[in-house]
């Protein structure tokens, strides 16, 4: 892997402004060439897993370095593997059991009763599935993280999601989903680096592993994302708290569509 990533590792950081953690904190050991660095310094065994996985975190996993690059390269997945080789094995939540038989499930990752929009819009039963923790969206490149789970209780169904979080580790599963925004048919919100679609501003910070390995810089990043962010319905519910718990203001489809009752 070290091959690839000196490609990055030896760019003079024409990516930087593209990151969002490291225009939102400031921190040049953010930079994405400068985290290659560190995955190419561990894998040749000069840095502690430790030291590695500390830096390799300060990231949303959002893809703005890939994308910005003029020759597209796949850092985002050359991060991804180099953090799963820096982890250390980790003890995830349980995933739980679907509750009901439907055949479409809503996933619910906060408090707001999902399922029950899902059903009023669709007009059919909507079963409910509950995770705390986004099915362990914030780790899903470490030790321990397992698909089986997931893909077990999936299977025959049709996946509603509102949580960027959440989709991201269906599909790392290989589970296909849909999103509240797509039901909806609801067009012109401010999209995430989840959702798939348009994204207007980078990432507000509460993307990946960088909110659980370093909260502040997650913070600093969610104040940098409001500054330029001109508001608006969210198409994400991770967007939503990760901005709410920053002390802004923020509201999504979900939102918009409970208080339209």
């Amino acid at each position: 892997m070290s091959a690839e990533l000196s490609t990055c590792a030896l760019c003079p950081r024409l990516c930087r402004p593209a990151c969002p953690v490291t225009t939102g904190t400031g921190r040049e050991a953010a930079v994405p060439t400068f985290l290659a660095g560190m995955a190419i310094e561990h894998e040749r065994g000069r840095i502690e897993a430790e030291l590695a996985e500390a830096a390799l975190s300060l990231c949303t996993d959002c893809g703005a370095c890939e994308a910005h690059c003029h020759i597209h390269h796949p850092l985002p997945e050359l991060l991804r593997d180099a953090r799963f080789e820096a982890s250390v094995e980790r003890v995830f939540e349980p995933v739980a059991a679907i509750e009901g038989d439907a055949e479409v499930v809503a996933v619910e990752a906060d408090e707001r009763p999902l399922a029950e929009v899902v059903a009023r819009t669709l007009g059919v039963e909507v079963a409910r599935w509950k995770t705390r923790d986004r099915f362990g969206a914030a780790h899903l490149d470490s030790r321990g993280w397992d698909p089986e789970p997931l893909i077990r209780a999936a299977e025959g169904r049709r996946i509603i999601v509102a949580d960027g979080g959440v989709a991201q580790a269906l599909e790392r599963a290989g589970i296909a989903v849909e999103w509240l925004t797509e039901l909806v048919e609801r067009d012109g919100c401010t999209g995430s680096c989840a959702d798939g679609g348009e994204r207007p501003l980078a990432c507000c910070g509460g993307g990946g592993p960088l909110p659980v390995h370093h909260p502040e810089d997650a913070q600093r990043v969610a104040r940098a994302y409001h500054r330029r962010w001109e508001g608006g319905v969210l198409s994400d519910a991770r967007c939503r708290g990760h901005l709410r718990s920053a002390g802004f203001e923020a509201r999504d489809v979900l939102d918009e569509l409970l208080e339209a009752e």
